[in-house]
């Protein structure tokens, strides 16, 4: 422990020893401080080898800058009764004896004592220079001062030798006339002198003034009085400072430009070029006026961006552009986009400010040849575009990064609004399109909105899945969602007639059509600002200061209402304030743009889902999108029809395949074609499809006290078909967004909107195909003896069970009417469908028919026709005559019956099955077995090959021009199957439907 004690006094003796080193004389030099610093660290390291904490806190030390070192040294040393030694060993004891604590204190001692040095040092270096200039100036006055020593006693002999020559008369008037012009020169010197001396004065003056132009002015005739009083030692020096000054002041006129860029003021510009042109610098300034503007650009975007990093990131760590645009988290990536455009926006306010400044003002005469202001215009011109380039440059960079990706519907759509008016800034500032900047937005518009489109399917199907198909109160029209609030006045100005949307599809007025593909490229005159139309005609630059700007405030609602096409020629004054709209003109929008969805009633309240009005607000989303970028509106618009047919196609999974009957008859050519495309183009790419919808098809669709879940039916075949008319609206409105070869899509989907109409076939015949017992009303009629020789006045007991099921019916709608409006023409017109059908079938099965049958077939069918219009309260001409034809073919002559039965086989779609023709062929030519035969051959059939329409079956085999009954003989039975069976197996176009 004596020995520990012992070296560790020896240290601090060597340290308090280096402490009161003496500073090096005045020819110390940086080199021999370096040497010596060098020596001792390299001893240093020598006398520390292995230890590790040492080696890390020289690094550390050296890593530090001498300011930070100076820093770092504890106030006690410059206390003038402090003992720096006691300190030490006191701060190094408090502990114990700690080793690695003593060699890094000693390691922080060596270091603070070779700063402390060389700082004391250069101060004595820097004061060395101005000690030599004193001693100068005190050797050149002592030397004046024995000059004027010597000229004084020079005066004095001369003046003894004129008093001893001249008398005191006349010594005194040539002594008062030569003391006169002396002083009046030296009063003119003197004057001359002072005002030289006061010009720093006054500069400064001038130029915390702002009054640039008399400084220079100021400075430039100094310097021309200056050169007259050269030979004089004073005036001399102060010509060089008035140079110096005049310099200086160059510089405070670059600094005052570059002020410019971000902060511009008429009044000091004005000045500034005034100033240049006395220094002849004005094409210069310009020069540097537009290098400083470039400059501008780079470090203020930077500068913006690292305001939006991690602020514990290294500052010393010079990352590039991309770098810092990659950093920028996601929350913070729209607040960051819009404070770069406001500082862009700044430039370029305060650049086109220049350019007006320099239009209105002429700094050099206009006769003047090669006039420097042409040199200005032309560099201005060319600076617009360099500069737009630039930004344009730096704002694509930053909307490339990932973080675009990661952002919601409203975000996305508030970066749109932002580049939408960037854009419009652009075409103000130098008449560019900015294609660029679209090119880009093009690319990540693609791809945020192919994810949105999807996530908008599995949110539609969220919707199915939770729906509770209920009617949603109080909606009347689409308008009154926030989604379409935007585009109220653009509907307006583009609706389609009531009641025409589908007839006027491929026209459009002229002044509802544009004159390109991009409504961007008309006039850009902006009503962002709402409020007045005189107002927002003016550009942003006329509205717009370099302190405000199109960005600041409002951002969130302003943006995401922006509407664009408020910039067509001659409709800037149709704009009203969305304020003014809420209250005034609502009723007058929803009137004008209800189109034929609720005939022509505007505030009635319409038949719609929670699913539908989701539908509506997506689509509402997909027409801000399509306002605010053009290039994709194609896409987009398409989307919005796939959201249509997939909610028509969802509806037709859910509710459109429980029929007990087959219905492959039930759907046009073009609802097949639909529902194939959204089976094949939409549906692979919805992840969470198919739905479970077990629990509705198990609980509502399947129980017959709900009639089969006919109220949930019917809401969503009414939200459909209320979603369509409702699209209507959007026809001439979505032509206007749509480029000219992308029409005809648009066109085309409109042709048939009436698809849901067809889709409500299949839909309600799933519940009134089970209003009848389908097989026991068929039963009864096969029982029926239609082989009569005599006229029956009464009908059969099939008819009276088919009108109670239809009086049943209709009490049961009667009670679902009280809680939701019923379409009772399709569902009426449904059931008489599945009826009449339903007769059909059975009176096609009839083999032995007699005309009293056909008769009693003719008093079945009135009768029950006559009680179901009653009931129904509708006409059905198409369905009686379906049934009539059908009874009434039996009384045609041969070539008459064999006309309609070639024009029956030529309609398309068919109206009556192979099955139902061929036996009511053979039941009228049951004794003409040639024209049965050739009737039958033209059908291709002998026998049932398709059924009807209602897939009901029966207990017995048709086979061709024979009855197989099973009693007969079993050799003569299998004769005439086989008869029967090469038959078919010749034709190919026979099956047996049971046995």
């Amino acid at each position: 422990m004596d020995g520990i004690k012992g070296k560790f006094m020896d240290l601090l003796h060597k340290q308090a020893s280096r402490n009161h080193m003496k500073i090096p004389a005045m020819g110390f030099s940086d080199h021999f401080i370096q040497t010596v610093t060098e020596s001792q660290k390299t001893g240093f390291s020598v006398a520390t080898t292995g230890d590790g904490a040492d080696e890390c806190d020289q690094v550390d030390c050296s890593q530090k800058s001498d300011q930070e070192v100076l820093e770092s040294i504890a106030n006690n040393y410059f206390k003038a009764d402090s003992n720096p030694a006691m300190y030490e060993l006191q701060n190094v004891l408090a502990n114990g004896v700690d080793y690695a604590l003593i060699e890094s204190t000693m390691l922080k001692l060596r270091t603070q004592h070779k700063v402390l040095s060389k700082k004391v040092l250069s101060n004595i270096l820097e004061q060395r220079s101005a000690c030599n200039v004193e001693f100068a100036a005190i050797n050149e006055t002592q030397k004046e001062l024995e000059e004027s020593l010597w000229t004084c006693r020079k005066a004095r002999s001369y003046l003894n030798y004129a008093k001893q020559n001249l008398t005191t008369t006349s010594l005194e008037i040539l002594a008062s006339y030569r003391k006169r012009e002396i002083l009046k020169e030296l009063l003119s010197t003197l004057q001359a002198i002072k005002k030289l001396k006061s010009t720093d004065v006054e500069v400064q003056k001038l130029l915390s003034e702002c009054n640039y132009s008399a400084a220079i002015s100021l400075l430039l005739n100094c310097k021309d009085s200056a050169a007259e009083y050269n030979h004089l030692h004073c005036v001399e020096s102060l010509n060089k400072k008035l140079q110096e000054t005049l310099l200086l002041t160059e510089f405070q006129l670059d600094t005052v430009l570059n002020e410019m860029i971000l902060n511009f003021d008429m009044r000091k510009y004005s000045k500034l070029q005034e100033a240049y042109k006395l220094l002849n610098k004005s094409l210069i300034a310009m020069d540097q006026l537009h290098i400083n503007f470039i400059s501008a650009i780079h470090s203020s975007v930077n500068s913006v961006l690292r305001g939006y990093n991690d602020p514990n990131a290294d500052e010393n760590i010079k990352l590039l552009y991309e770098q810092l645009c990659d950093q920028v988290e996601a929350d913070k990536y729209i607040p960051c986009l819009i404070s770069l455009c406001k500082t862009v926006w700044t430039i370029l306010s305060s650049y086109y400010q220049i350019v007006i400044w320099h239009q209105n003002y002429k700094l050099y005469p206009l006769d003047m040849p090669d006039s420097p202001d042409n040199y200005i215009q032309e560099k201005l011109r060319k600076g617009q575009s360099r500069i737009w380039n630039d930004i344009l440059t730096k704002i694509c960079t930053f909307l490339q990064s990932s973080k675009l990706n990661a952002l919601k519907y409203d975000q996305f759509i508030q970066v749109l609004s932002v580049i939408q008016r960037l854009k419009k800034v652009g075409q103000e500032f130098c008449n560019e399109n900015s294609d660029k900047l679209i090119e880009t937005m093009q690319l990540q518009s693609e791809e945020f909105f192919q994810r949105y489109h999807l996530c908008c399917l599995e949110e539609i199907c969220l919707f199915l899945d939770n729906e509770s198909w209920t009617v949603v109160d109080s909606f009347a029209n689409i308008l009154q969602l926030p989604e379409f609030r935007s585009i109220r006045h653009s509907l307006r100005r583009h609706k389609s007639p009531p009641g025409m949307a589908a007839k006027n599809h491929n026209s459009l007025s002229v002044n509802n059509s544009p004159t390109s593909n991009n409504c961007d490229e008309l006039v850009s005159v902006h009503s962002q600002d709402g409020g007045s139309s005189i107002y927002g005609s003016y550009g942003y630059f006329l509205r717009f200061s370099e302190k405000s700007s199109p960005f600041d405030g409002g951002l969130d609602v302003a943006m995401l209402e922006e509407d664009i096409l408020s910039g067509i020629v001659d409709e800037a004054s149709c704009y009203f304030s969305e304020e003014e709209s809420e209250d005034d003109h609502k009723s007058k929008d929803y009137d004008d743009c209800s189109g034929a969805g609720n005939n022509g009633a505007g505030g009635q309240q319409l038949t719609v889902n929670n699913t539908t009005l989701n539908v509506f607000r997506c689509i509402g989303r997909y027409l801000q999108m399509c306002k605010l970028l053009h290039c994709i509106s194609p896409k987009i618009v398409a989307s919005m029809l796939e959201l249509i047919d997939f909610y028509a196609y969802a509806v037709h999974e859910i509710f459109g395949k429980d029929a007990p009957v087959q219905m492959e008859t039930f759907y046009s050519q073009k609802l097949e074609q639909k529902l194939e495309f959204v089976r094949q183009n939409v549906i692979p790419n919805i992840k969470i499809w198919p739905l479970n919808f077990s629990s509705l098809i198990n609980n509502e669709l399947a129980n017959p006290d709900t009639l089969y879940g006919l109220s949930q039916r019917i809401v969503a075949m009414e939200s459909g078909h209320c979603m369509t008319q409702q699209f209507q609206i959007l026809q001439s409105y979505l032509n206007h967004l749509l480029p000219m070869q992308d029409r005809p899509m648009l066109s085309t989907y409109f042709e048939y909107i009436c698809f849901m109409h067809d889709l409500a076939r299949p839909v309600y015949t799933c519940v009134t195909s089970r209003v009848f017992d389908l097989p026991a009303i068929l039963t009864m009629m096969s029982k029926v003896k239609w082989d009569v020789n005599h006229v029956s006045f009464q009908h059969n007991g099939y008819i009276d069970i088919m009108n109670r099921n239809v009086q049943n019916f209709a009490m049961r709608l009667e009670e679902i009417a009280r809680d939701i409006t019923i379409p009772f023409e399709q569902v009426w017109n449904s059931l008489a469908h599945v009826a009449t059908r339903l007769l059909v079938e059975g009176f096609s099965n009839v083999k032995k028919c007699s005309a009293g049958g056909r008769a009693l077939m003719q008093l079945d069918f009135t009768n029950f026709m006559s009680i179901f219009e009653l009931i129904s309260n509708q006409k059905f001409s198409d369905h009686r005559q379906f049934v009539d034809m059908f009874i009434k073919a039996y009384y045609f002559s041969n070539e008459q019956f064999e006309e309609w039965i070639v024009e029956q086989k030529n309609v398309e779609p068919a109206q009556y099955s192979n099955k139902q023709l061929t036996n009511l062929i053979q039941c009228v030519c049951v004794s003409d077995k040639r024209t049965r035969q050739k009737l039958l051959n033209f059908l291709g059939t002998t026998s049932t090959q398709n059924g009807s329409n209602l897939n009901v079956k029966h207990k017995m085999i048709l086979l061709p021009e024979v009855l197989v009954v099973v009693h007969k003989c079993p050799c003569k039975l299998h004769r005439k199957l086989k008869q029967a069976t090469d038959h078919i197996s010749k034709n190919k176009i026979f099956h047996l439907t049971d046995t």
